[in-house]
């Protein structure tokens, strides 16, 4: 029984994504964005080769566009998750489930699982445009499988970041504010603080750990793809954990 509400869950959350005009407007948005900046970087490779990475290729001259699939489908993730609070929808949502419970099971999984597909199929498009204009620095299939299985993490738990937070604070603006500092402005204001503490209190943002999976580079020198792995994880589940909360003990209106 359980399973078939979920499916059920799960069906309507995947309607609810595409029945609304905010979510096509991010789609196009992100996608022009990201390929053009590919198309972009492909004809400055083209035009001048000194400009691509050594020994690099058409991953890693594509791999900053990454950063802009990773606000794009936190950004997506937030007004998905907060858009029937905002609406009043909630109400026949908890209606039509009301197991909470599979509820934030549904929503967590087809919006992350959505958005970080899309964000991931954007980052190759824009690699694939890279390479099809600059074809002498190659795409070789080994490092896009590296690439991309960090920018899982990225994406993925940048998405459960953004629906844990719509989640908890039921306001697309708090939310996003929330996103933004956590990602981009705390992780750089911190750590420039003049304080031994601030490069180690920065390293365990967010923000910092998305950051050194794209370039490979955060505050602190001893900083892994492991710890940074870690502290996106451990940020996404208590993101999730405190929407949750919030979604199965208190009223959908409060």
């Amino acid at each position: 029984m359980s399973a078939t509400v979920l499916a059920r869950a799960s069906r309507a959350e995947w309607s609810r994504i595409w029945s609304v005009r905010s979510s096509w407007v991010f789609l196009c948005a992100i996608g022009l964005a990201i390929v053009g900046l590919g198309v972009l970087s492909g004809i400055d490779v083209a035009n001048n080769p000194d400009s691509a990475p050594d020994d690099g290729s058409a991953w890693d001259v594509a791999r900053f566009t990454a950063m802009f699939a990773l606000f794009g489908t936190v950004a997506w993730s937030v007004v998905t998750s907060t858009s029937d609070h905002a609406t009043g929808a909630i109400v026949p949502t908890l209606q039509w489930t009301p197991r909470r419970g599979l509820l934030l099971a549904a929503r967590c999984a087809v919006i992350a699982l959505t958005v970080t597909a899309i964000g991931l199929a954007l980052v190759v498009a824009a690699s694939v445009a890279v390479w099809a204009l600059a074809p002498d620095i190659g795409l070789p299939l080994a490092d896009g499988l590296a690439s991309l299985g960090d920018l899982v993490i990225v994406i993925g738990c940048g998405a459960l970041l953004g629906i844990g937070l719509g989640l908890a604070t039921r306001s697309t603006a708090a939310a996003l504010v929330l996103a933004i500092a956590l990602l981009l402005v705390l992780p750089l204001l911190v750590g420039n603080l003049p304080f031994e503490w601030a490069p180690t209190v920065s390293s365990r943002l967010p923000g910092s750990g998305a950051l050194f999976l794209i370039f490979g580079e955060g505050p602190l020198d001893d900083m892994t793809p492991m710890s940074a792995r870690l502290t996106l994880v451990t940020w996404a589940v208590a993101a999730v954990a405190a929407g949750g909360w919030r979604l199965l003990r208190s009223d959908a209106g409060h």
